[in-house]
């Protein structure tokens, strides 16, 4: 049911457009070339990233854009499935493997963007590559989980998803995103105690030739994850009866 659901939602999203599957790209691709214009132009001094900035800021947004969506895909999924849920009697967890097929669909758009650039700037993966899909699943899996946390109360009030891209956005500049970590001073310390800093450098160290720096956090993130991944399937399995009920009120 999930896979036929996602067809359908994929075709129909991109039926209508003229631009297609690019629409999925041009989000990111503008944010990434506000900061590369910034940047070329010396508006914005930046500490020197270490590979070319372009490649820096396009992954970097690219990969955020992905949380994004990952941590929205809960809610938004339930939401635009309201009508079948209160006419068809099924497993509900169905929407959330729905809402993840499309979010891997999004993901090889998305990929297709990263290995462009990579070619465009002759950017070599070292052997850390074979790292990079098993923490992006992790990592997507963590933000899933936490938008399935937030699905019950999502669903019922409409101020949960509005709210979502705006804490998205200011996340991101505490986050080595669009810059590398300070050397020094506070925003050096917000990052440092932010634990989404280390999902972007490891991800984003594994496609550019770089390797894995914490994989201690990565171990509790693993174990982390797993227990959030848990308790959000048990909190939406027992809340969907009950915001079904509602919603067919």
């Amino acid at each position: 049911m999930a896979k036929q659901l996602a067809k359908r939602d994929i075709k129909a999203q991109y039926r209508q457009s003229l631009l297609g599957i690019l629409w999925a790209l041009i989000p990111v691709f503008i944010n990434a070339l506000v900061w590369i214009l910034l940047q070329r132009s010396g508006a914005v001094k930046l500490t020197d990233t270490l590979i070319p900035y372009p490649v820096y800021v396009l992954i970097g947004t690219t990969i955020w854009s992905i949380f994004g969506e990952c941590l929205a895909m809960p809610i938004t999924t339930v939401n635009a499935n309201i009508g079948i849920i209160t006419k068809i009697n099924f497993e509900k967890e169905a929407l959330i493997s729905l809402g993840f097929i499309k979010l891997l669909f999004n993901l090889l758009i998305k990929l297709g963007l990263i290995i462009l650039v990579l070619s465009v700037y002759q950017i070599l993966p070292s052997s850390s590559i074979f790292f990079f899909m098993p923490l992006l699943l992790l990592t997507m899996l963590f933000f899933v989980a936490i938008g399935t946390l937030l699905a019950p109360i999502g669903v019922l009030y409409a101020d949960i998803s509005r709210m979502i891209p705006i804490a998205m956005q200011l996340l991101m500049y505490t986050c080595p995103v669009l810059y590398v970590l300070p050397k020094e001073g506070f925003l050096r310390q917000i990052m440092m105690y932010n634990p989404l800093s280390y999902f972007i450098i490891d991800v984003r160290n594994t496609l550019t030739g770089f390797y894995v720096e914490h994989w201690f956090y990565w171990l509790g993130a693993f174990v982390f994850t797993g227990i959030i991944a848990l308790l959000a399937m048990l909190v939406y399995r027992v809340s969907m009866p009950i915001i079904t009920e509602r919603m067919s009120a």
